[in-house]
Order: C-alpha cells, then sequence, then structure tokens
C-alpha cells in the first residue's frame, strides 16, 4: 500500500502532523489538570482564611466602622479579598473599598464545598475571574451576613482558555490538518513526479529508445539524478556506437585481406598461378596478408585486456636512454630504406618505472609511424628531458613529414582511426596508436599529438619521474593502473 514513494511523503507529513497536534492537545491537557489542582490548592486557601476570619470576629459584636479596619488587615497580610454579604448577595463590606452595594452571587457559579459553605467563581466588570469560598457568619444576626472570601487566581487564563479556546483550538487544528495534507500531497508529487519521469526514460530506454533523456527538474537531489541518469546514457549510447564501429572496422580490416589470401589461394587451387614466379608470389601474398590478420588480432586482444583490466605490467626501473636508442637501432634499417634521418637526443640519467617492453612498443610504434609518414631527405628527432621541476619525464618525437590534418588530430587515438584514407597495405589497422595511449595511461602519463601540415607532427609522452611512482593510479581507474 505504501511503496510508492509518493504514499510515502503523504504517510510520512500526516504522520508528522498527527504527532504536533497530539503534543499540542497533550500539553492543553496537562496545563488544565494543574490548573485544576491548582484551583483546589486556592479553594482550599480561601476556606482557611475565610475560617480563620469568622474565629477573629467570633462572640464580638463588630459593627461596619470598625470591621472594616480589620478585613483590610486581613486583606494585606493574606494577600485575599475579604466580603461581608447580605442573605441576597449585596456587598456590605470590601476589604478594597470598591463594591459595596453590588451583587455578585448573580453571575457566580458555585457548588457545596466539602467542610459546608459554598464555593465558585464568578467574573467582575473588567472581565476578571474570581474564586470565592463563602461561610455564614457567627454572630447575630447570622441569617442576614455571610463572609465572602475571594481571591483572583493567578492561572486564570489557563480557565479563560478551557472554556473559550479548547474547542476553537481542535477546530483549528483540524483545518491545519486538511491544509496540511493537501500541501503534502503537492510537495510528495513535485517529489515523486520527477522520479516517474527518470524511470519512464530509463524504461524507453530499455526498449531501445536510446535517444530517450529523462527531463531535469524537481527538487536539487531529483535533478542531479536525472543529469547523472542522461551523463549514463549519453555514456551508453557512445559505448553503443563504439561497438558497432568497431565490429564494422574490424569486419572492413579482415575482408581485404581475407578477399586477398581467398583470391590468391584459388589461384593455387585451380591452377591459374602455373608458373613457379606466379605460385611463389601467391604464396608471399598469403603469407602476408595472414600476418597482417594476426598482427591485427594480437592488438585486438591487447585493447579487449586493457578494457578488462587484466593487462598486468612490470614495475622496474626503465632507463629511458638504452631503451629509446635500442628503439632506434630498430628502425634504422627502415629509415635508410626510406631515406630518413633518424637521431636520438637522450642523457642517460632519465629513469621512469614502469614495463621496459610495453614502453619499447610504445616509442618503436611512434617512430615507425614518423618514419612511414616522413618524404625522402626528412628527419626524425626523438628526444627525452626532465620537466615540471624533475616529477615528469617528456619524450617527444618529431618529423618533418606530411603532417596531420587539424580536423584529424582529436581523433587519431582513436581505434581503427586512420589518417590515410587510402588504407596503404601494411600500413596496419589502425590500432597501435590506440594501444600506445592505453600503455601510456597505464603508466599514468599521457600521450599528446601535434601538427601542422607540409611541416611535421609532433607526438608528446610525459610519464611521472622513477621517483613518483606514486603518481600512477591518479589519473586512471586503479583496475587500469599498473598491478601492484
Amino acid at each position: 500500500m505504501f511503496r510508492s514513494l509518493n504514499s510515502r511523503l503523504l504517510l510520512s507529513y500526516v504522520a508528522v502532523i498527527l504527532v504536533c497536534l497530539l503534543v499540542a492537545g497533550l500539553a492543553l491537557l496537562v496545563a488544565l489538570r494543574v490548573r485544576q489542582i491548582q484551583q483546589r490548592f486556592v479553594f482550599q486557601r480561601l476556606d482557611d482564611v475565610a475560617r480563620a476570619t469568622i474565629v477573629m470576629v467570633r462572640g464580638r459584636d463588630i459593627g461596619p466602622e470598625r470591621l472594616a479596619p480589620r478585613l483590610q488587615q486581613v486583606d494585606q497580610d493574606r494577600n485575599v479579598r475579604i466580603l461581608l454579604l447580605d442573605s441576597q448577595g449585596n456587598v456590605i463590606l470590601d476589604s478594597r473599598n470598591e463594591w459595596e452595594g453590588q451583587n455578585l452571587l448573580a453571575g457566580a457559579r458555585f457548588s457545596r464545598g466539602p467542610q459546608g459553605g459554598v464555593r465558585g467563581s464568578f467574573t467582575d466588570a473588567e472581565a476578571r475571574t474570581w474564586l470565592f469560598v463563602a461561610l455564614p457568619w457567627p454572630t447575630p444576626p447570622s441569617r442576614e451576613r455571610i463572609v465572602f472570601a475571594a481571591l483572583e487566581p493567578r492561572g486564570a487564563a489557563l480557565a479563560w482558555a478551557r472554556e473559550h479556546l479548547l474547542t476553537p483550538l481542535l477546530w483549528a487544528g483540524l483545518a491545519a490538518l486538511v491544509i496540511s495534507i493537501l500541501l503534502a500531497l503537492l510537495i510528495s508529487r513535485s517529489v515523486a513526479a520527477p522520479l516517474r519521469r527518470v524511470a519512464g526514460a530509463a524504461e524507453a530506454i530499455a526498449r531501445g529508445e536510446a535517444g530517450t533523456r529523462a527531463p531535469v527538474s524537481g527538487p536539487a537531489e531529483v535533478q542531479g539524478l536525472a543529469r547523472s541518469f542522461n551523463a549514463m546514457a549519453d555514456q551508453v549510447e557512445a559505448a553503443q556506437q563504439s561497438q558497432r564501429d568497431f565490429v564494422a572496422n574490424v569486419s572492413h580490416e579482415l575482408k581485404t585481406p581475407l578477399t586477398s589470401i581467398q583470391g590468391f589461394s584459388q589461384a593455387l587451387l585451380d591452377g591459374t598461378a602455373s608458373t613457379p614466379e606466379a605460385t611463389a608470389r601467391a604464396a608471399r601474398v598469403i603469407h602476408d596478408e595472414a600476418e597482417r590478420m594476426r598482427r591485427m588480432v594480437d592488438e585486438l586482444l591487447i585493447l579487449a585486456r586493457f578494457d578488462a583490466g587484466q593487462i598486468v605490467m612490470a614495475r622496474d626501473p626503465v632507463e629511458l636512454g638504452p631503451l629509446l636508442r635500442g628503439c632506434v637501432e630498430k628502425l634504422t634499417p627502415q629509415a635508410q630504406a626510406a631515406e630518413v634521418a633518424l637521431e636520438l637526443d637522450a642523457p642517460e640519467s632519465l629513469v621512469v618505472t614502469g614495463d621496459t617492453d610495453r614502453l619499447a612498443q610504445v616509442f618503436t610504434n611512434l617512430l615507425d609511424n614518423s618514419v612511414a609518414h616522413t618524404p625522402a631527405g626528412g628527419k626524425v628527432t626523438i628526444a627525452a628531458r626532465r620537466v615540471d621541476e624533475g616529477r615528469t619525464v617528456e619524450v617527444t618525437v618529431t618529423d618533418t613529414g606530411e603532417g596531420i590534418p587539424a580536423e584529424a588530430l582529436p581523433r587519431i587515438f582513436e581505434r581503427f582511426y586512420q589518417v590515410d584514407k587510402s588504407r596503404r597495405r601494411g600500413r596496419g589497422a589502425g590500432l597501435g596508436l590506440a594501444i600506445a595511449k592505453e600503455i601510456v595511461e597505464a603508466h599514468g602519463g599521457t600521450i599528446t599529438a601535434e601538427s601542422v601540415v607540409g611541416l611535421g607532427s609532433r607526438f608528446t609522452v610525459r610519464l611521472p619521474d622513477g621517483g613518483c611512482y606514486q603518481c600512477y593510479g591518479a589519473n586512471r581507474d586503479p583496475d587500469r593502473a599498473l598491478a601492484a
């Protein structure tokens, strides 16, 4: 019944309101009960004063002119107003000289006292409530006079509240309850409605409506939830698009070598390649295309392992000078064949912590790309130095080649992306730079590219210095950082 957020909020608001009304009602009842106890003490006090006054004048025939000072003295000593009334309720004497001649019993409410006499209350012309105790006068003519001891109670407001405020308070509480329930409905709906819209957007995406987004509305927390949901939806859509592109690119990259392998193997089977030269050429093409497919599968497996966080790298001290020199020596024959000069500028003292083979893979790939895209007579330079006050090692690979168009720079580290749209055979499937980026980031570093068409390109790799390996996990998810 109360499973929805709307009903739970409504129930909580109603519960709070009822508790507040209950506490207020209990407080009022306690106050009234205290007032009743107080009144009993007041009546007892008045009875004691009235009887003490009677004892004081018992057996004496005192006239009004001599009795008035005595009543005033009692008033001053006991702070109790003493009145002398006749049998009709008319005031004969007043210890405060204000009510002589008035009839106070006409509007009084009284009852028989437990020890004789009467007790009750009345309201004067100034709307003040008085409690009184009346006892018969002990001396002749007793049938015509009674003692009337009156006191204005300090808690008179409570008696007034009980008589005049309790009912309006109950009605006001009922009205407040109804209004509060209406407000609670509005507030709960203002919270629940945006949440329902977010849930509706999630259901729409589950149905395949990938472009659906949740409206950002409602309280700040719900707006934050909607924004987070939309960001997640964008990432999911991007991931799905990346998967579709991945499948399309893999299919395209495999189609070319498979077509070549199929064609030349068919030539071998049907005898078209009848001469030894044609047979050797067909076998060579099949071998080269198979090797190309093997490299692409290996690269795809590497990227898949990076995505799954399964790549475990060494954490050894790596001297960059010898490592970069080895990469240059490996690429020297290729550079000489392309008539491209290879230069190295790296001190021997540069040390980073990481995986020697993986770092060599990064710099070999960068040098290979630079040599391949630098025309004859050009130059490729790889240099290393410390930056950021020695906390970072920077390695740059600079060429004087054809350059990369500005619109292609943001995408060169994407998988399968190739600046050369003709996809020249033997130049790979566009995975080398993507792998290099994964390796560098797994070392806690960064890789960037800058280029000017016609002048050349520069790739910059920044790695933490060997004494700052604790920084490795700062820029990556822990599962993607170097394994401990």
